[in-house]
């Protein structure tokens, strides 16, 4: 028994078969077989199916177009031929997500910053004149550019 799913010479006895070089008791086997196996018949029926379809013709300017295009793309710049135009697709989410983060952040800019308490109220209750005092302590503190000489 010929079992196409089963022989470890499937390709050797497809060809054969479909070729007509397979040895007419063979190929009785094999077709009583098909019959009876629907896994055998499937794959006899596509490769049949297979040698029934018909390539499309090409286009006799096919050569030309053919070495235009690849002229063309190696004219390309060194970014376009490694890159390609894969990030094409991405182009309009990412436009999308950045007018959106601009969006956020022009609409409140100090969202979620807020002073704590304490800092609130020692920065109203600092007296100017306190500050100027104490600049004025470190600048007689400080030593002149004369004295370091």
């Amino acid at each position: 028994m010929i079992c196409l799913t089963k022989n470890d010479d499937v390709a050797g006895v497809l060809v054969e078969y479909l070729s007509g070089t397979l040895d007419s008791d063979r190929k009785v086997e094999l077709e009583r077989h098909a019959a009876e196996c629907a896994d055998c018949r499937e794959m006899l029926a596509v490769w049949n199916t297979l040698d029934e379809w018909k390539a499309p013709e090409v286009s006799p300017d096919f050569d030309a177009k053919l070495y235009a295009r690849i002229a063309q793309e190696s004219r390309a710049p060194w970014w376009k031929r490694a890159f390609g135009d894969w990030w094409k697709p991405a182009l309009p989410v990412a436009a999308g997500c950045a007018v959106l983060a601009l969006a956020l952040m022009i609409r409140d800019p100090d969202a979620g910053v807020t002073p704590e308490p304490q800092t609130k109220a020692r920065i109203e209750s600092v007296n100017i004149e306190q500050v100027e005092q104490a600049l004025e302590d470190m600048d007689l503190l400080a030593p002149t550019a004369k004295e370091r000489l």
